[in-house]
């Protein structure tokens, strides 16, 4: 879709999809249709925004990135803060149907979102349409009059720069349209010479549909690197940030009170760290990927910690800490690490091959952690599982020569994407 449509009518169509996946679950009377509604369509739509709004913001951004996607991602971060209150209150006054269908009017607000997603190169093209116009305009003055080359330069002298340089650039255009005609009108002479028309090339439905997919991606070990290790580094994250409460109760023995009040304390960590590591990394000159990968080993570290020394109460504090600003840092940064090495035309088809191995990923390895702790019967064997997931992702940048300390691109064909 991104190929093929400008990224402000693609957000249209995903936050139009996610609205009418709410309104469809509040309607939803049976477990199949409420997975068909919130489930499948909600989850469509949301796969589709998020291309959308991330070429846009990398579009916009470019020296100040880091700090845009900080506060975007520090925005998003405050709504399941917020939004848990905000419910419990409409299901008091409006049940789950009106809650879902007030939910749903206020998603449609992602729309008026969508409508804001202006691309640049629309000014830009409608101001090159005038000019070329213009210079058309110029052309056929030039080719009707048929002034002495004498009087035409004496006139061009007293004019003023800024008006003999379309002169120049219309007569630059002329010629590059004759050479263009000429060496069509060749080709096409070479052709009847031949006595019969080239036959086309016929590219296989494989072929067409690698070539959509921009699968060519694939051919690049360090763009495959990144993905495998982003994702097998994203699946012990969540894994491990779902587990949290549960490791908290067994390794530490808090009470219910306790153990909210350190999920309060890595939430702020978290909101910190998505606000003041960007701005220090915006004046230090660090790179998206190294400061993933040391979020990486900050969260390895508080989980050493935590399986270890986990009996304190302080402890635990700290470590809460530790992860909530490591967890802060790589919900920043794992959003601007496939931008900073593909180029800007080839975003869409990086980002969905990373989102595609993420689902995979996380539907295979995922289990596995459960597996580990059901095997060991504690959470300090899925902690080290975890870890050591986290730390493959490492070790695999170190082999692939990413962890350096300035970003490289894919020297790969640029592929222009359509603008409205």
């Amino acid at each position: 879709m991104m190929k093929r449509f400008a990224f402000r009518k693609v957000a249209y169509f995903g936050g139009l999809t996610v609205v009418l996946g709410i309104c469809a679950a509040a309607f939803a009377m049976s477990l199949p249709t409420l997975i068909v509604t919130y489930c499948i369509i909600i989850g469509i739509g949301q796969g589709i925004i998020f291309p959308a709004t991330s070429l846009a913001m990398n579009t916009y951004f470019r020296r100040k990135r880091n700090i845009a996607m900080g506060f975007s991602v520090t925005m998003t971060g405050l709504g399941p803060i917020l939004m848990p209150l905000l419910i419990d209150v409409l299901l008091e006054n409006y049940a789950t149907t009106g809650t879902l269908l007030i939910l749903a009017g206020i998603a449609t607000h992602s729309l008026v979102g969508a409508s804001l997603l202006k691309p640049f190169e629309e000014r830009e093209k409608v101001s090159s349409r005038g000019l070329s116009f213009h210079f058309q305009r110029l052309i056929l003055a030039n080719e009707v009059t048929d002034v002495s080359g004498k009087r035409n330069g004496a006139r061009i002298e007293a004019t003023s720069d800024e008006e003999a340089e379309p002169r120049n650039d219309s007569f630059q255009c002329r010629l590059m349209n004759e050479e263009t005609v000429s060496e069509e009108r060749r080709q096409s002479s070479v052709r009847l010479e031949n006595g019969k028309a080239e036959p086309e090339e016929r590219t296989s439905i494989l072929k067409r549909i690698a070539t959509n997919l921009d699968l060519d991606l694939l051919r690049d070990n360090r763009y495959l690197a990144i993905v495998l290790g982003m994702s097998i580094s994203l699946v012990a994250e969540v894994n491990f940030n779902a587990m949290i409460p549960f490791v908290l109760a067994e390794l530490t023995s808090l009470d219910r009170t306790s153990i909210a009040t350190v999920m309060s304390i890595q939430a702020a960590a978290d909101i910190t760290g998505r606000l003041c590591v960007p701005l220090l990394a915006q004046k230090a000159g660090w790179t998206c990927r190294n400061l993933y990968l040391i979020s990486l080993l900050g969260s390895t570290f508080g989980r050493t910690i935590l399986s270890t020394w986990g009996n304190s109460y302080v402890v635990v504090i700290v470590v809460s800490l530790i992860v909530g600003v490591a967890k802060g840092t790589k919900a920043v940064f794992q959003a601007l690490i496939i931008p900073d090495y593909v180029p800007l035309e080839r975003l869409p088809a990086a980002s969905g091959i990373q989102m595609v191995c993420n689902g995979i990923l996380s539907i295979s390895v995922g289990p596995i952690i459960g597996v580990v702790h059901d095997v060991k019967n504690s959470y300090v064997g899925a902690l080290y599982f975890t870890s050591f997931l986290s730390m493959s992702c490492v070790f695999l940048w170190m082999i692939s020569g990413l962890w350096t300390s300035c970003g490289k691109l894919l020297r790969l064909p640029r592929r222009g994407l359509p603008v409205e």
